[in-house]
């Protein structure tokens, strides 16, 4: 007998905290519109049902017969690829996954089965935002949420909800899905996505080819917005100026430099707030990269 073909899966990307939530409402919001169990609201109550996160135990479960607080690192690199066919050929949710991996080797498995995949949308948001909501979601200083970003091949430990997951640094996470650019691949600011949710939605419909005509597009993005509460809301350079010193923001640069200038990020105001040379902390974000090229895959 052949084997089932499956579904393409399309990946829901980010570092944390990037805005993968808002994607997966949309998302949520257009399947239903199109006929996706019409007999169940489209709500946030849902959405890791109907959006998934690659990482649920549940899946460890029903796939390879053990909870992950059972399985060592090896063994949950070697499971990924397999939960990846799964979703593709046998969930009943839909082929949207959300993922935190970084896209790279792990214990010599691929993070990320292209088998099975037929694109993605990688979110990206600025690493001085990031840190500040780092340390206000976990309850931590600045400073820890700052190493937690700059700690290269970072693993994501195994929690009651969710398999350990390799992260990486937010460098290597953002390099990972966005070097080289592919037709496949969409990238959306976080910026951009609050300031003009809209208009970042429609490129991601469009970008998937979803099939909603205006009406359905309109719809899908007024009740994705609703949902989340973010009508009105703009992205501010306000929560890293005041929570972060010119030392804490020059320690940042001196690490992802080379990454923000790609996206905007490293700006005048940035530079001048942390009284340093551009070139200064792209030479040392550059030689840092050149330190862990060798090591770029997660794990050996």
């Amino acid at each position: 007998m052949s084997e089932a073909k499956g579904r393409p899966l399309f990946w829901i990307a980010s570092y944390p905290h990037s805005g993968d939530l808002a994607v997966r409402s949309f998302l949520q919001q257009a399947a239903k519109i199109k006929g996706y169990r019409p007999k169940e609201p489209a709500s946030l109550e849902y959405i890791n049902r109907d959006v998934p996160w690659d990482t649920d135990v549940w899946f460890y479960r029903e796939v390879i017969g053990k909870a992950p607080s059972e399985m060592s690192e090896q063994e949950i690199a070697a499971a990924r690829p397999k939960i990846h066919d799964y979703l593709s050929k046998k969930y009943p949710g839909l082929p949207f996954i959300k993922t935190h991996a970084v896209r790279a080797e792990f214990h010599g498995q691929p993070s990320i089965n292209t088998k099975v995949s037929g694109g993605g949308v990688y979110l990206i948001r600025n690493p001085l935002n990031l840190v500040m909501a780092f340390a206000y979601a976990a309850k931590k200083k600045p400073l820890d949420a700052i190493k937690l970003l700059a700690t290269s091949e970072y693993r994501q430990p195994t929690t009651a909800q969710n398999a350990l997951e390799p992260w990486g640094s937010w460098s290597e996470n953002v390099q990972s899905w966005t070097e080289p650019s592919l037709p496949q691949d969409l990238v959306l600011r976080f910026e951009e996505l609050l300031n003009d949710p809209r208009a970042q939605f429609k490129r991601l419909s469009d970008h998937m080819g979803l099939g909603l005509d205006a009406k359905e597009l309109k719809k899908a993005s007024d009740e994705a917005i609703k949902t989340l509460g973010i009508e009105g809301k703009k992205a501010s350079n306000e929560p890293w100026k005041k929570g972060l010193s010119p030392a804490y923001v020059r320690s940042v640069l001196e690490v992802h430099a080379q990454q923000m200038v790609r996206f905007g990020y490293l700006t005048n105001e940035v530079l001048n707030f942390a009284e340093v040379d551009r070139d200064m902390v792209l030479r040392s974000s550059a030689a840092l990269r050149q330190m862990e090229a060798a090591n770029m895959n997660v794990a050996h």
